[in-house]
């Protein structure tokens, strides 16, 4: 069996290297690549430049896409530190003036008792 395999990849290959003037010729699949060197600059047009990247590069553009995701996240938390922020002065504001009416009466309380020193349960 093993000598079977060998005797045909032998054979294939006798047949790759054949000296014959057909085996160099090459037939155009289309007509329209007979023409492809009539026009100047035409075979520019069809083709697409094709960036390939190696791993350093890919590697950097990740990179650079994972700080930019980052950003955007750190942005978010900003404004949503900023918004809990103005909203604990908001209520602190808010208590002011139930403040300032309980420091006046405590003040009057003070006055009233006078300079003795009492007995206070707190």
């Amino acid at each position: 069996m093993k000598f079977l395999c060998v005797a045909a990849a032998a054979l294939a290959t006798a047949q790759a290297f054949t000296t014959s003037p057909g085996a160099f010729t090459v037939a155009p699949s289309s007509p329209a690549l007979n023409n492809v060197f009539d026009a100047p600059g035409a075979a520019h047009r069809t083709r697409r430049a094709t960036i390939v990247m190696d791993g350093k590069a890919n590697a950097i553009r990740d990179r650079i896409s994972t700080v930019n995701n980052t950003k955007k996240i750190t942005s978010a938390m900003k404004l949503v530190a900023a918004a809990k922020v103005r909203r604990a002065q908001d209520s602190v504001l808010a208590t002011r003036p139930f403040s300032e009416t309980l420091q006046s009466v405590f003040g009057g309380l003070i006055e009233r008792l006078g300079g003795e020193a009492a007995d206070l349960p707190l």
